[in-house]
């Protein structure tokens, strides 16, 4: 290669040199490249957190989201207290709790029969002695140890999302079916909704109490606030309301040893159904789970110790002195109530006002009875004067910022279903106080929305903040008449009109929505039809005669439908001329073979003259093999008769 000599190189004698070492000679041309710029990219704060990043969705993500959990004892959970979006160490997971069923499903636990709304992927089967792994999948104890044998390693894939599986990982299950009625006097009655609302039924939520400096919600109650259940210590299962409500809590070593031993009675039957099929390899893996569970039974047992009996049995005292300490409370209101009535005074409480909110109201207050806000002024002179200064009467005996409480409602079934705002607007205007709204409402479902738990939503329903991100929620508007009657629902008319308008206008851009895809689906189906019916119809070679008939004859509309007689009726019109001339050989075909109707000319074939159409569909075939698939120039066209009784080939 040669240069112009304006540029001042050198001609490069050494090609095959400078082909190995090629020579950067833009210096001489006085050229360089501009600086490259550092972008500064700004990270937003809430994704410095310590959970989870803001945006990504993962498998831990997903699980710390839709289950709870019961956790090890001797673990500390003080950092769950303060942010909800920290996953939990899967160390220290020793149970699962998965709903059984969904308020999302809708109406599928009644079509499961109650066999729940979760199979194992591996046997289709519901789950025996159900195992989750990391990615939270659920499987049987047998099938996952089967499946998990497959692998030459200590670790498989996991059959749906492909992640890692040990054996070592598989956590135990608990399907949780909502509270009883010996555990919860709250319980759902037949009459009332106990999973998913539904629209004209009646659900039955409970007065949620959680303070401000904790994610610690349970339902107030005589043992909720108090010293048997600490905002910042996790509880244990047993104590009340935990079990359904709480995100986490504490198991014992009695516990675990129950549940571990129901999943070996689940193995007993399965060994029994694989010892009657004679399903050695069944058996061999069932073995197997059950000898597994008898080591898990051996670790919870380890776990019993002086200092963990020690705190259960002070929980236990504790639970049992308050208990004992209400039901007295509740007779001496009671004779308290009856003695009142007997001399002709009115009662000084009515029951569903607790005693937490008696004990901060001002000395001479009386109390709020039926629902109805009370005149706290007496005077006339004084009640202008605190209409003038509405702050002063508000901040009467106001609770430290450090111990602020927030109120609302949730399902009593414990399933994240939670009251609309704009009825919690409407109890708050009737009983003036969040304090005093009842600890339990039925109240008739009208209709539902859907949400997830986002910044937006954190925001918006500071009260729900103590929900990990990614949660799915379901919000009911309610019919509340049956609670704070018709005079407290006359201010809100408009509001009330505003949202079913809405919710009316929402149901039918919906059906408008789904109306058309289904015109467009129907439009998509009528072209494809058209498309295939007005094509020609070209003989297959991997059709017998009857079957090519029938297709042809399908695609062509000839199908004829029976009248009440059983004669065959024709509903389309006329066929079009066929390729082989004016009637078609598959019409021609169709019409001879079909039953003749009642008191008309036409038969069906005789073998004679069905093996005579057999011979004449051989000839067609080996005629259009032979010209390859197109007509030569100058063949005529065999032209057969028009379906009559003497017909041949020619």
């Amino acid at each position: 290669m040669t240069s112009t000599p304006s540029s001042g190189i050198a001609p490069n004698r050494n090609n095959k040199m400078a082909s190995k070492q090629p020579v950067n000679l833009n210096h001489l041309l006085n050229f360089s490249l501009p600086p490259r710029e550092t972008r500064m990219v700004s990270i937003p704060r809430r994704s410095r957190k310590t959970g989870t990043v803001q945006g990504v969705w993962n498998k831990e993500r997903f699980i710390n989201a839709q289950y709870r959990f019961v956790m090890n004892p001797t673990g500390d959970y003080t950092v769950h207290f303060a942010d909800p979006d920290i996953f939990f160490q899967w160390n220290d997971i020793l149970q699962v709790i998965v709903p059984r069923s969904s308020p999302f499903a809708g109406g599928a636990s009644e079509e499961d029969g109650g066999a729940g709304h979760t199979t194992c992927p591996i046997c289709l089967s519901p789950p025996t002695a159900p195992r989750m792994t990391k990615c939270g999948h659920i499987y049987c104890f047998p099938c996952i140890l089967h499946y998990l044998s497959t692998s030459e390693n200590k670790w498989a894939r996991c059959p749906i999302c492909f992640d890692s599986v040990n054996a070592k990982q598989l956590k135990s299950v608990k399907w949780y079916d909502g509270p009883s009625r010996s555990e919860d006097s709250f319980a759902a009655s037949a009459s009332v909704t106990p999973s998913a609302p539904r629209e004209g039924s009646t659900i039955r939520m409970r007065l949620i109490q959680r303070p401000q400096i904790t994610t610690l919600a349970l339902p107030r109650s005589q043992t909720w606030p108090s010293d048997l259940l600490p905002p910042h210590q996790a509880p244990f299962h047993f104590l009340p309301d935990v079990l359904n409500f709480s995100k986490f809590m504490l198991a014992t070593p009695d516990y675990l040893i129950a549940e571990l031993t129901k999943d070996r009675d689940q193995l007993s039957d399965e060994r029994r159904m694989f010892a009657g099929m004679e399903d050695h390899l069944g058996l061999y893996f069932v073995n197997a789970a059950d000898e597994q569970v008898q080591h898990q039974i051996a670790k919870a047992a380890a776990l019993e110790s002086l200092p963990l009996k020690m705190q259960i049995d002070k929980a236990q005292r504790d639970q049992k002195d308050i208990f004992e300490r209400s039901a007295a409370q509740v007779r001496l209101e009671k004779a308290e109530r009856e003695s009142r009535a007997k001399v002709g005074l009115a009662p000084s409480a009515p029951e569903f006002v607790p005693s937490e909110f008696l004990a901060t109201r001002p000395a001479g207050t009386p109390a709020v009875k039926n629902g109805s806000t009370p005149n706290p002024n007496p005077n006339p002179k004084a009640q202008s004067q605190s209409r003038s200064n509405p702050r002063q009467r508000r901040n009467v005996n106001p609770p430290p910022p450090s111990t602020s409480t927030y109120y609302y409602y949730q399902a009593a079934s414990g399933l994240p279903i939670y009251l609309h705002p704009l009825d919690i607007r409407i109890l708050v205007s009737h009983f003036s106080d969040y304090a005093s709204f009842p600890d339990s409402i039925d109240v008739r479902v009208e209709a539902t929305s859907e949400s997830t738990v986002n910044d937006d939503l954190r925001k918006r329903y500071k009260y729900l903040s103590h929900l990990p991100e990614g949660a799915d929620v379901i919000f009911v508007e309610t019919d509340l008449e049956s609670v704070v009657g018709a005079e407290g629902l006359k201010s809100f008319e408009g509001p009330l009109k505003m949202r079913a308008t809405k919710r009316k206008e929402k149901v039918k851009k919906d059906d408008k929505a789904k109306a058309r895809a289904e015109e467009r689906e129907k439009e998509k189906e009528r072209a494809a039809l058209a498309r295939f019916t007005h094509s020609p119809v070209h003989p297959r070679s991997d059709l017998a005669p009857q079957e090519f008939v029938s297709l042809a004859s399908s695609a062509a509309g000839l199908e004829g439908s029976e009248d009440e007689h059983g004669s065959a009726t024709s509903s389309s019109p006329p066929a079009a001329p066929g390729v082989w001339g004016q009637r078609s050989f598959a019409s021609a075909l169709h019409s001879a073979s079909s039953p003749a109707p009642r008191g008309g000319s036409h038969r069906r074939l005789t073998a004679e003259e069905e093996a005579d159409a057999e011979a004449a569909w051989h000839d067609l075939e080996q005629q259009s093999l032979s010209s390859g698939g197109r007509k030569k120039k100058g063949s005529r066209m065999v032209v057969l008769g028009g379906g009559g009784p003497s017909w041949r080939r020619r």
